[in-house]
This record gives C-alpha cells, sequence and structure tokens, in this order.
C-alpha cells in the first residue's frame, strides 16, 4: 500500500491520495440509460407474450367453431335433396317434421332457420364445451349458373350455410352445395351401380 505520496494537479496544488483505490462506479446517467434499456425489452416482451396468447386464443375458439360447423353441415348433407313425402317443390320443415326437434328432419331445407344456442345434437343432447356458441342455419335455392343468386323456386340446387357464432361473433360460416341429381354414394353401391 502507498500513502503520503504527494500529486500536484493542474491547479499548483499538492493533494495527498489515501490508501484505499476507488472502484469505477456507475453515473446516475448509466443507471437511467440502463433502466430505460430494460423497459423497453421489459415492454417488448410481454407485448409479444400478450400477443402469442390472444392468437392461441383465437385460434382454439375458430378450430372449436369450425369442429361444431363441420360436424352440423355433414349431418345435414346425408339428407335427402327433397322432402320424401312431398317432393322437390317443397321447401323448409313439412307436415310430418317437428321445427324445434331435428331428429325429425328428413331433407336439408328442413334445417334452413334453424338456431341452438347452446349447439345440440340431432338428438337434442347439449354439445359439451360450447355454451357460449350458437348454431345458425340457412337453406336457399341458388341459380345453378350463379351460386350467388337465390331463388324462389326449386333450381335443382340447394346453399346451406351453417354459421357458428361466439357470444354474438360470428367466427365461422362453411357453405356446401346440394344438388337435386346427386347420388348418396352409399345408396348408389347398394343399389348396384
Amino acid at each position: 500500500m502507498i500513502t503520503g505520496i504527494k500529486m500536484q494537479g493542474s491547479t499548483g496544488r499538492t493533494r495527498k491520495t489515501s490508501g484505499r483505490r476507488t472502484r469505477p462506479a456507475f453515473t446516475l446517467v448509466e443507471v437511467v440509460v440502463a433502466s430505460a434499456i430494460v423497459s423497453v425489452l421489459l415492454v417488448a416482451a410481454l407485448t409479444t407474450a400478450v400477443s402469442a396468447r390472444v392468437s392461441y386464443y383465437k385460434l382454439a375458439e375458430r378450430n372449436r367453431a369450425l369442429q361444431l360447423a363441420q360436424t352440423l353441415m355433414a349431418e345435414i348433407l346425408q339428407q335427402a335433396y327433397a322432402d320424401p313425402a312431398a317432393g322437390p317443390t317443397s321447401f323448409g320443415v313439412g307436415a310430418d317434421e317437428t321445427a324445434t326437434d331435428r331428429s325429425t328432419f328428413d331433407d336439408v331445407d328442413d334445417y334452413g332457420g334453424w338456431v341452438a344456442c347452446p349447439p345440440t345434437n340431432r338428438d337434442g343432447s347439449v354439445i359439451p364445451n360450447a355454451a357460449d356458441y350458437e348454431q345458425r342455419v340457412t337453406v336457399n335455392w341458388v341459380s345453378p349458373t350463379d351460386l350467388t343468386v337465390i331463388a324462389v323456386a326449386n333450381t335443382g340446387v340447394k346453399r346451406i350455410q351453417v354459421t357458428i357464432n361466439r357470444q354474438g361473433r360470428k367466427v365461422i360460416t362453411l357453405t356446401a352445395y346440394r344438388t337435386q341429381g346427386w347420388v348418396n354414394p352409399v345408396e348408389a353401391q347398394g343399389a348396384g351401380l
């Protein structure tokens, strides 16, 4: 340890140095700048984490809605084009069906106007984990040359739209078309075609 050495500065004064060495320290400006940098990085990391969580939530919501829509659409597409008892010119729920009981529906247009909140299976049982979702179905005759044009009479083509809403917000809509000339492959195999 060196003590008692005199040093002369630019002012001509002499000063005595103590035997302690001074450690380099952060200045207040360096602390403020470092804190600002850490704060910006923390905010960016939190924003990224929140954004990832929101994306995951939306994807899960969309997947659930897609599952609900596909299940209902598959059920509808298994039905006949027209009411077997009334023929292709009839539209909507027939006399042999009940508008509030899907298990009685026997053709695709019976589903037109169907709304279920919460979503239900064909037998009327509530689908689990879907209490805040809603099923909506619209069925219309459409022009065979322009599927966006709704017709008022039988054209041989029906547009089926299944919409799934969640808490009053549309999540997904599936659209399918059913034609009068469509042949069910299962029935065709049984008929020997």
